[in-house]
C-alpha cells in the first residue's frame, strides 16, 4: 500500500544534515574592502616615501581616512613641526592624498637606542 504524497510538499533531503567545521567554510571575499585596504597601504607608503626623501627616516604614517597621523621619535618632533620643514611635511603627506595631517605627541621608540628607550607606554601596559 502506498501513501498519497502532497504535491506541494518540499522534497525530503535524503542525506542527513552534518555540521561543517568553520575552518572548512568558504570565506566571503569583499573586493571593495580589499581594494580600500590596498589603497590605504599605497597611500601610507607614498607619504612615508616622501618623508624619507626629506630625511625623516623614522616617521610612521597611520591611516585614518582623510587624516594622516604621524608618529615620530621625540628628537624629530620639534624639527618636523617647525618651518621650513613643517611646510614640506604637509606638502609631502598631502601629495599622497591625505587632506589633514596630525602629529602624535607620544614619541615612538628610537631605533638603535635599546629596548624601551624613549618608548611611550601604550594603553593597557602595566
Amino acid at each position: 500500500m502506498t501513501l498519497p504524497t502532497d504535491p506541494l510538499a518540499a522534497p525530503a533531503d535524503p542525506a542527513p544534515s552534518v555540521p561543517v567545521p568553520a575552518d572548512l567554510l568558504p570565506v566571503p571575499v569583499d573586493p571593495v574592502a580589499d581594494d580600500h585596504v590596498a589603497d590605504d597601504a599605497v597611500q601610507v607608503e607614498a607619504a612615508e616615501s616622501e618623508l624619507r626623501r626629506l630625511g625623516l627616516e623614522e616617521i610612521r604614517v597611520r591611516h585614518h581616512g582623510d587624516l594622516a597621523r604621524l608618529e615620530a621619535p621625540h628628537r624629530d618632533l620639534a624639527t618636523m613641526t617647525s618651518e621650513p620643514l613643517r611646510g614640506e611635511v604637509l606638502r609631502a603627506v598631502r601629495s599622497a592624498g591625505f587632506r589633514s595631517v596630525a602629529v602624535d605627541l607620544e614619541a615612538v621608540p628610537e631605533t638603535g637606542t635599546g629596548a624601551g628607550a624613549g618608548a611611550a607606554a601604550e594603553p593597557g601596559d602595566a
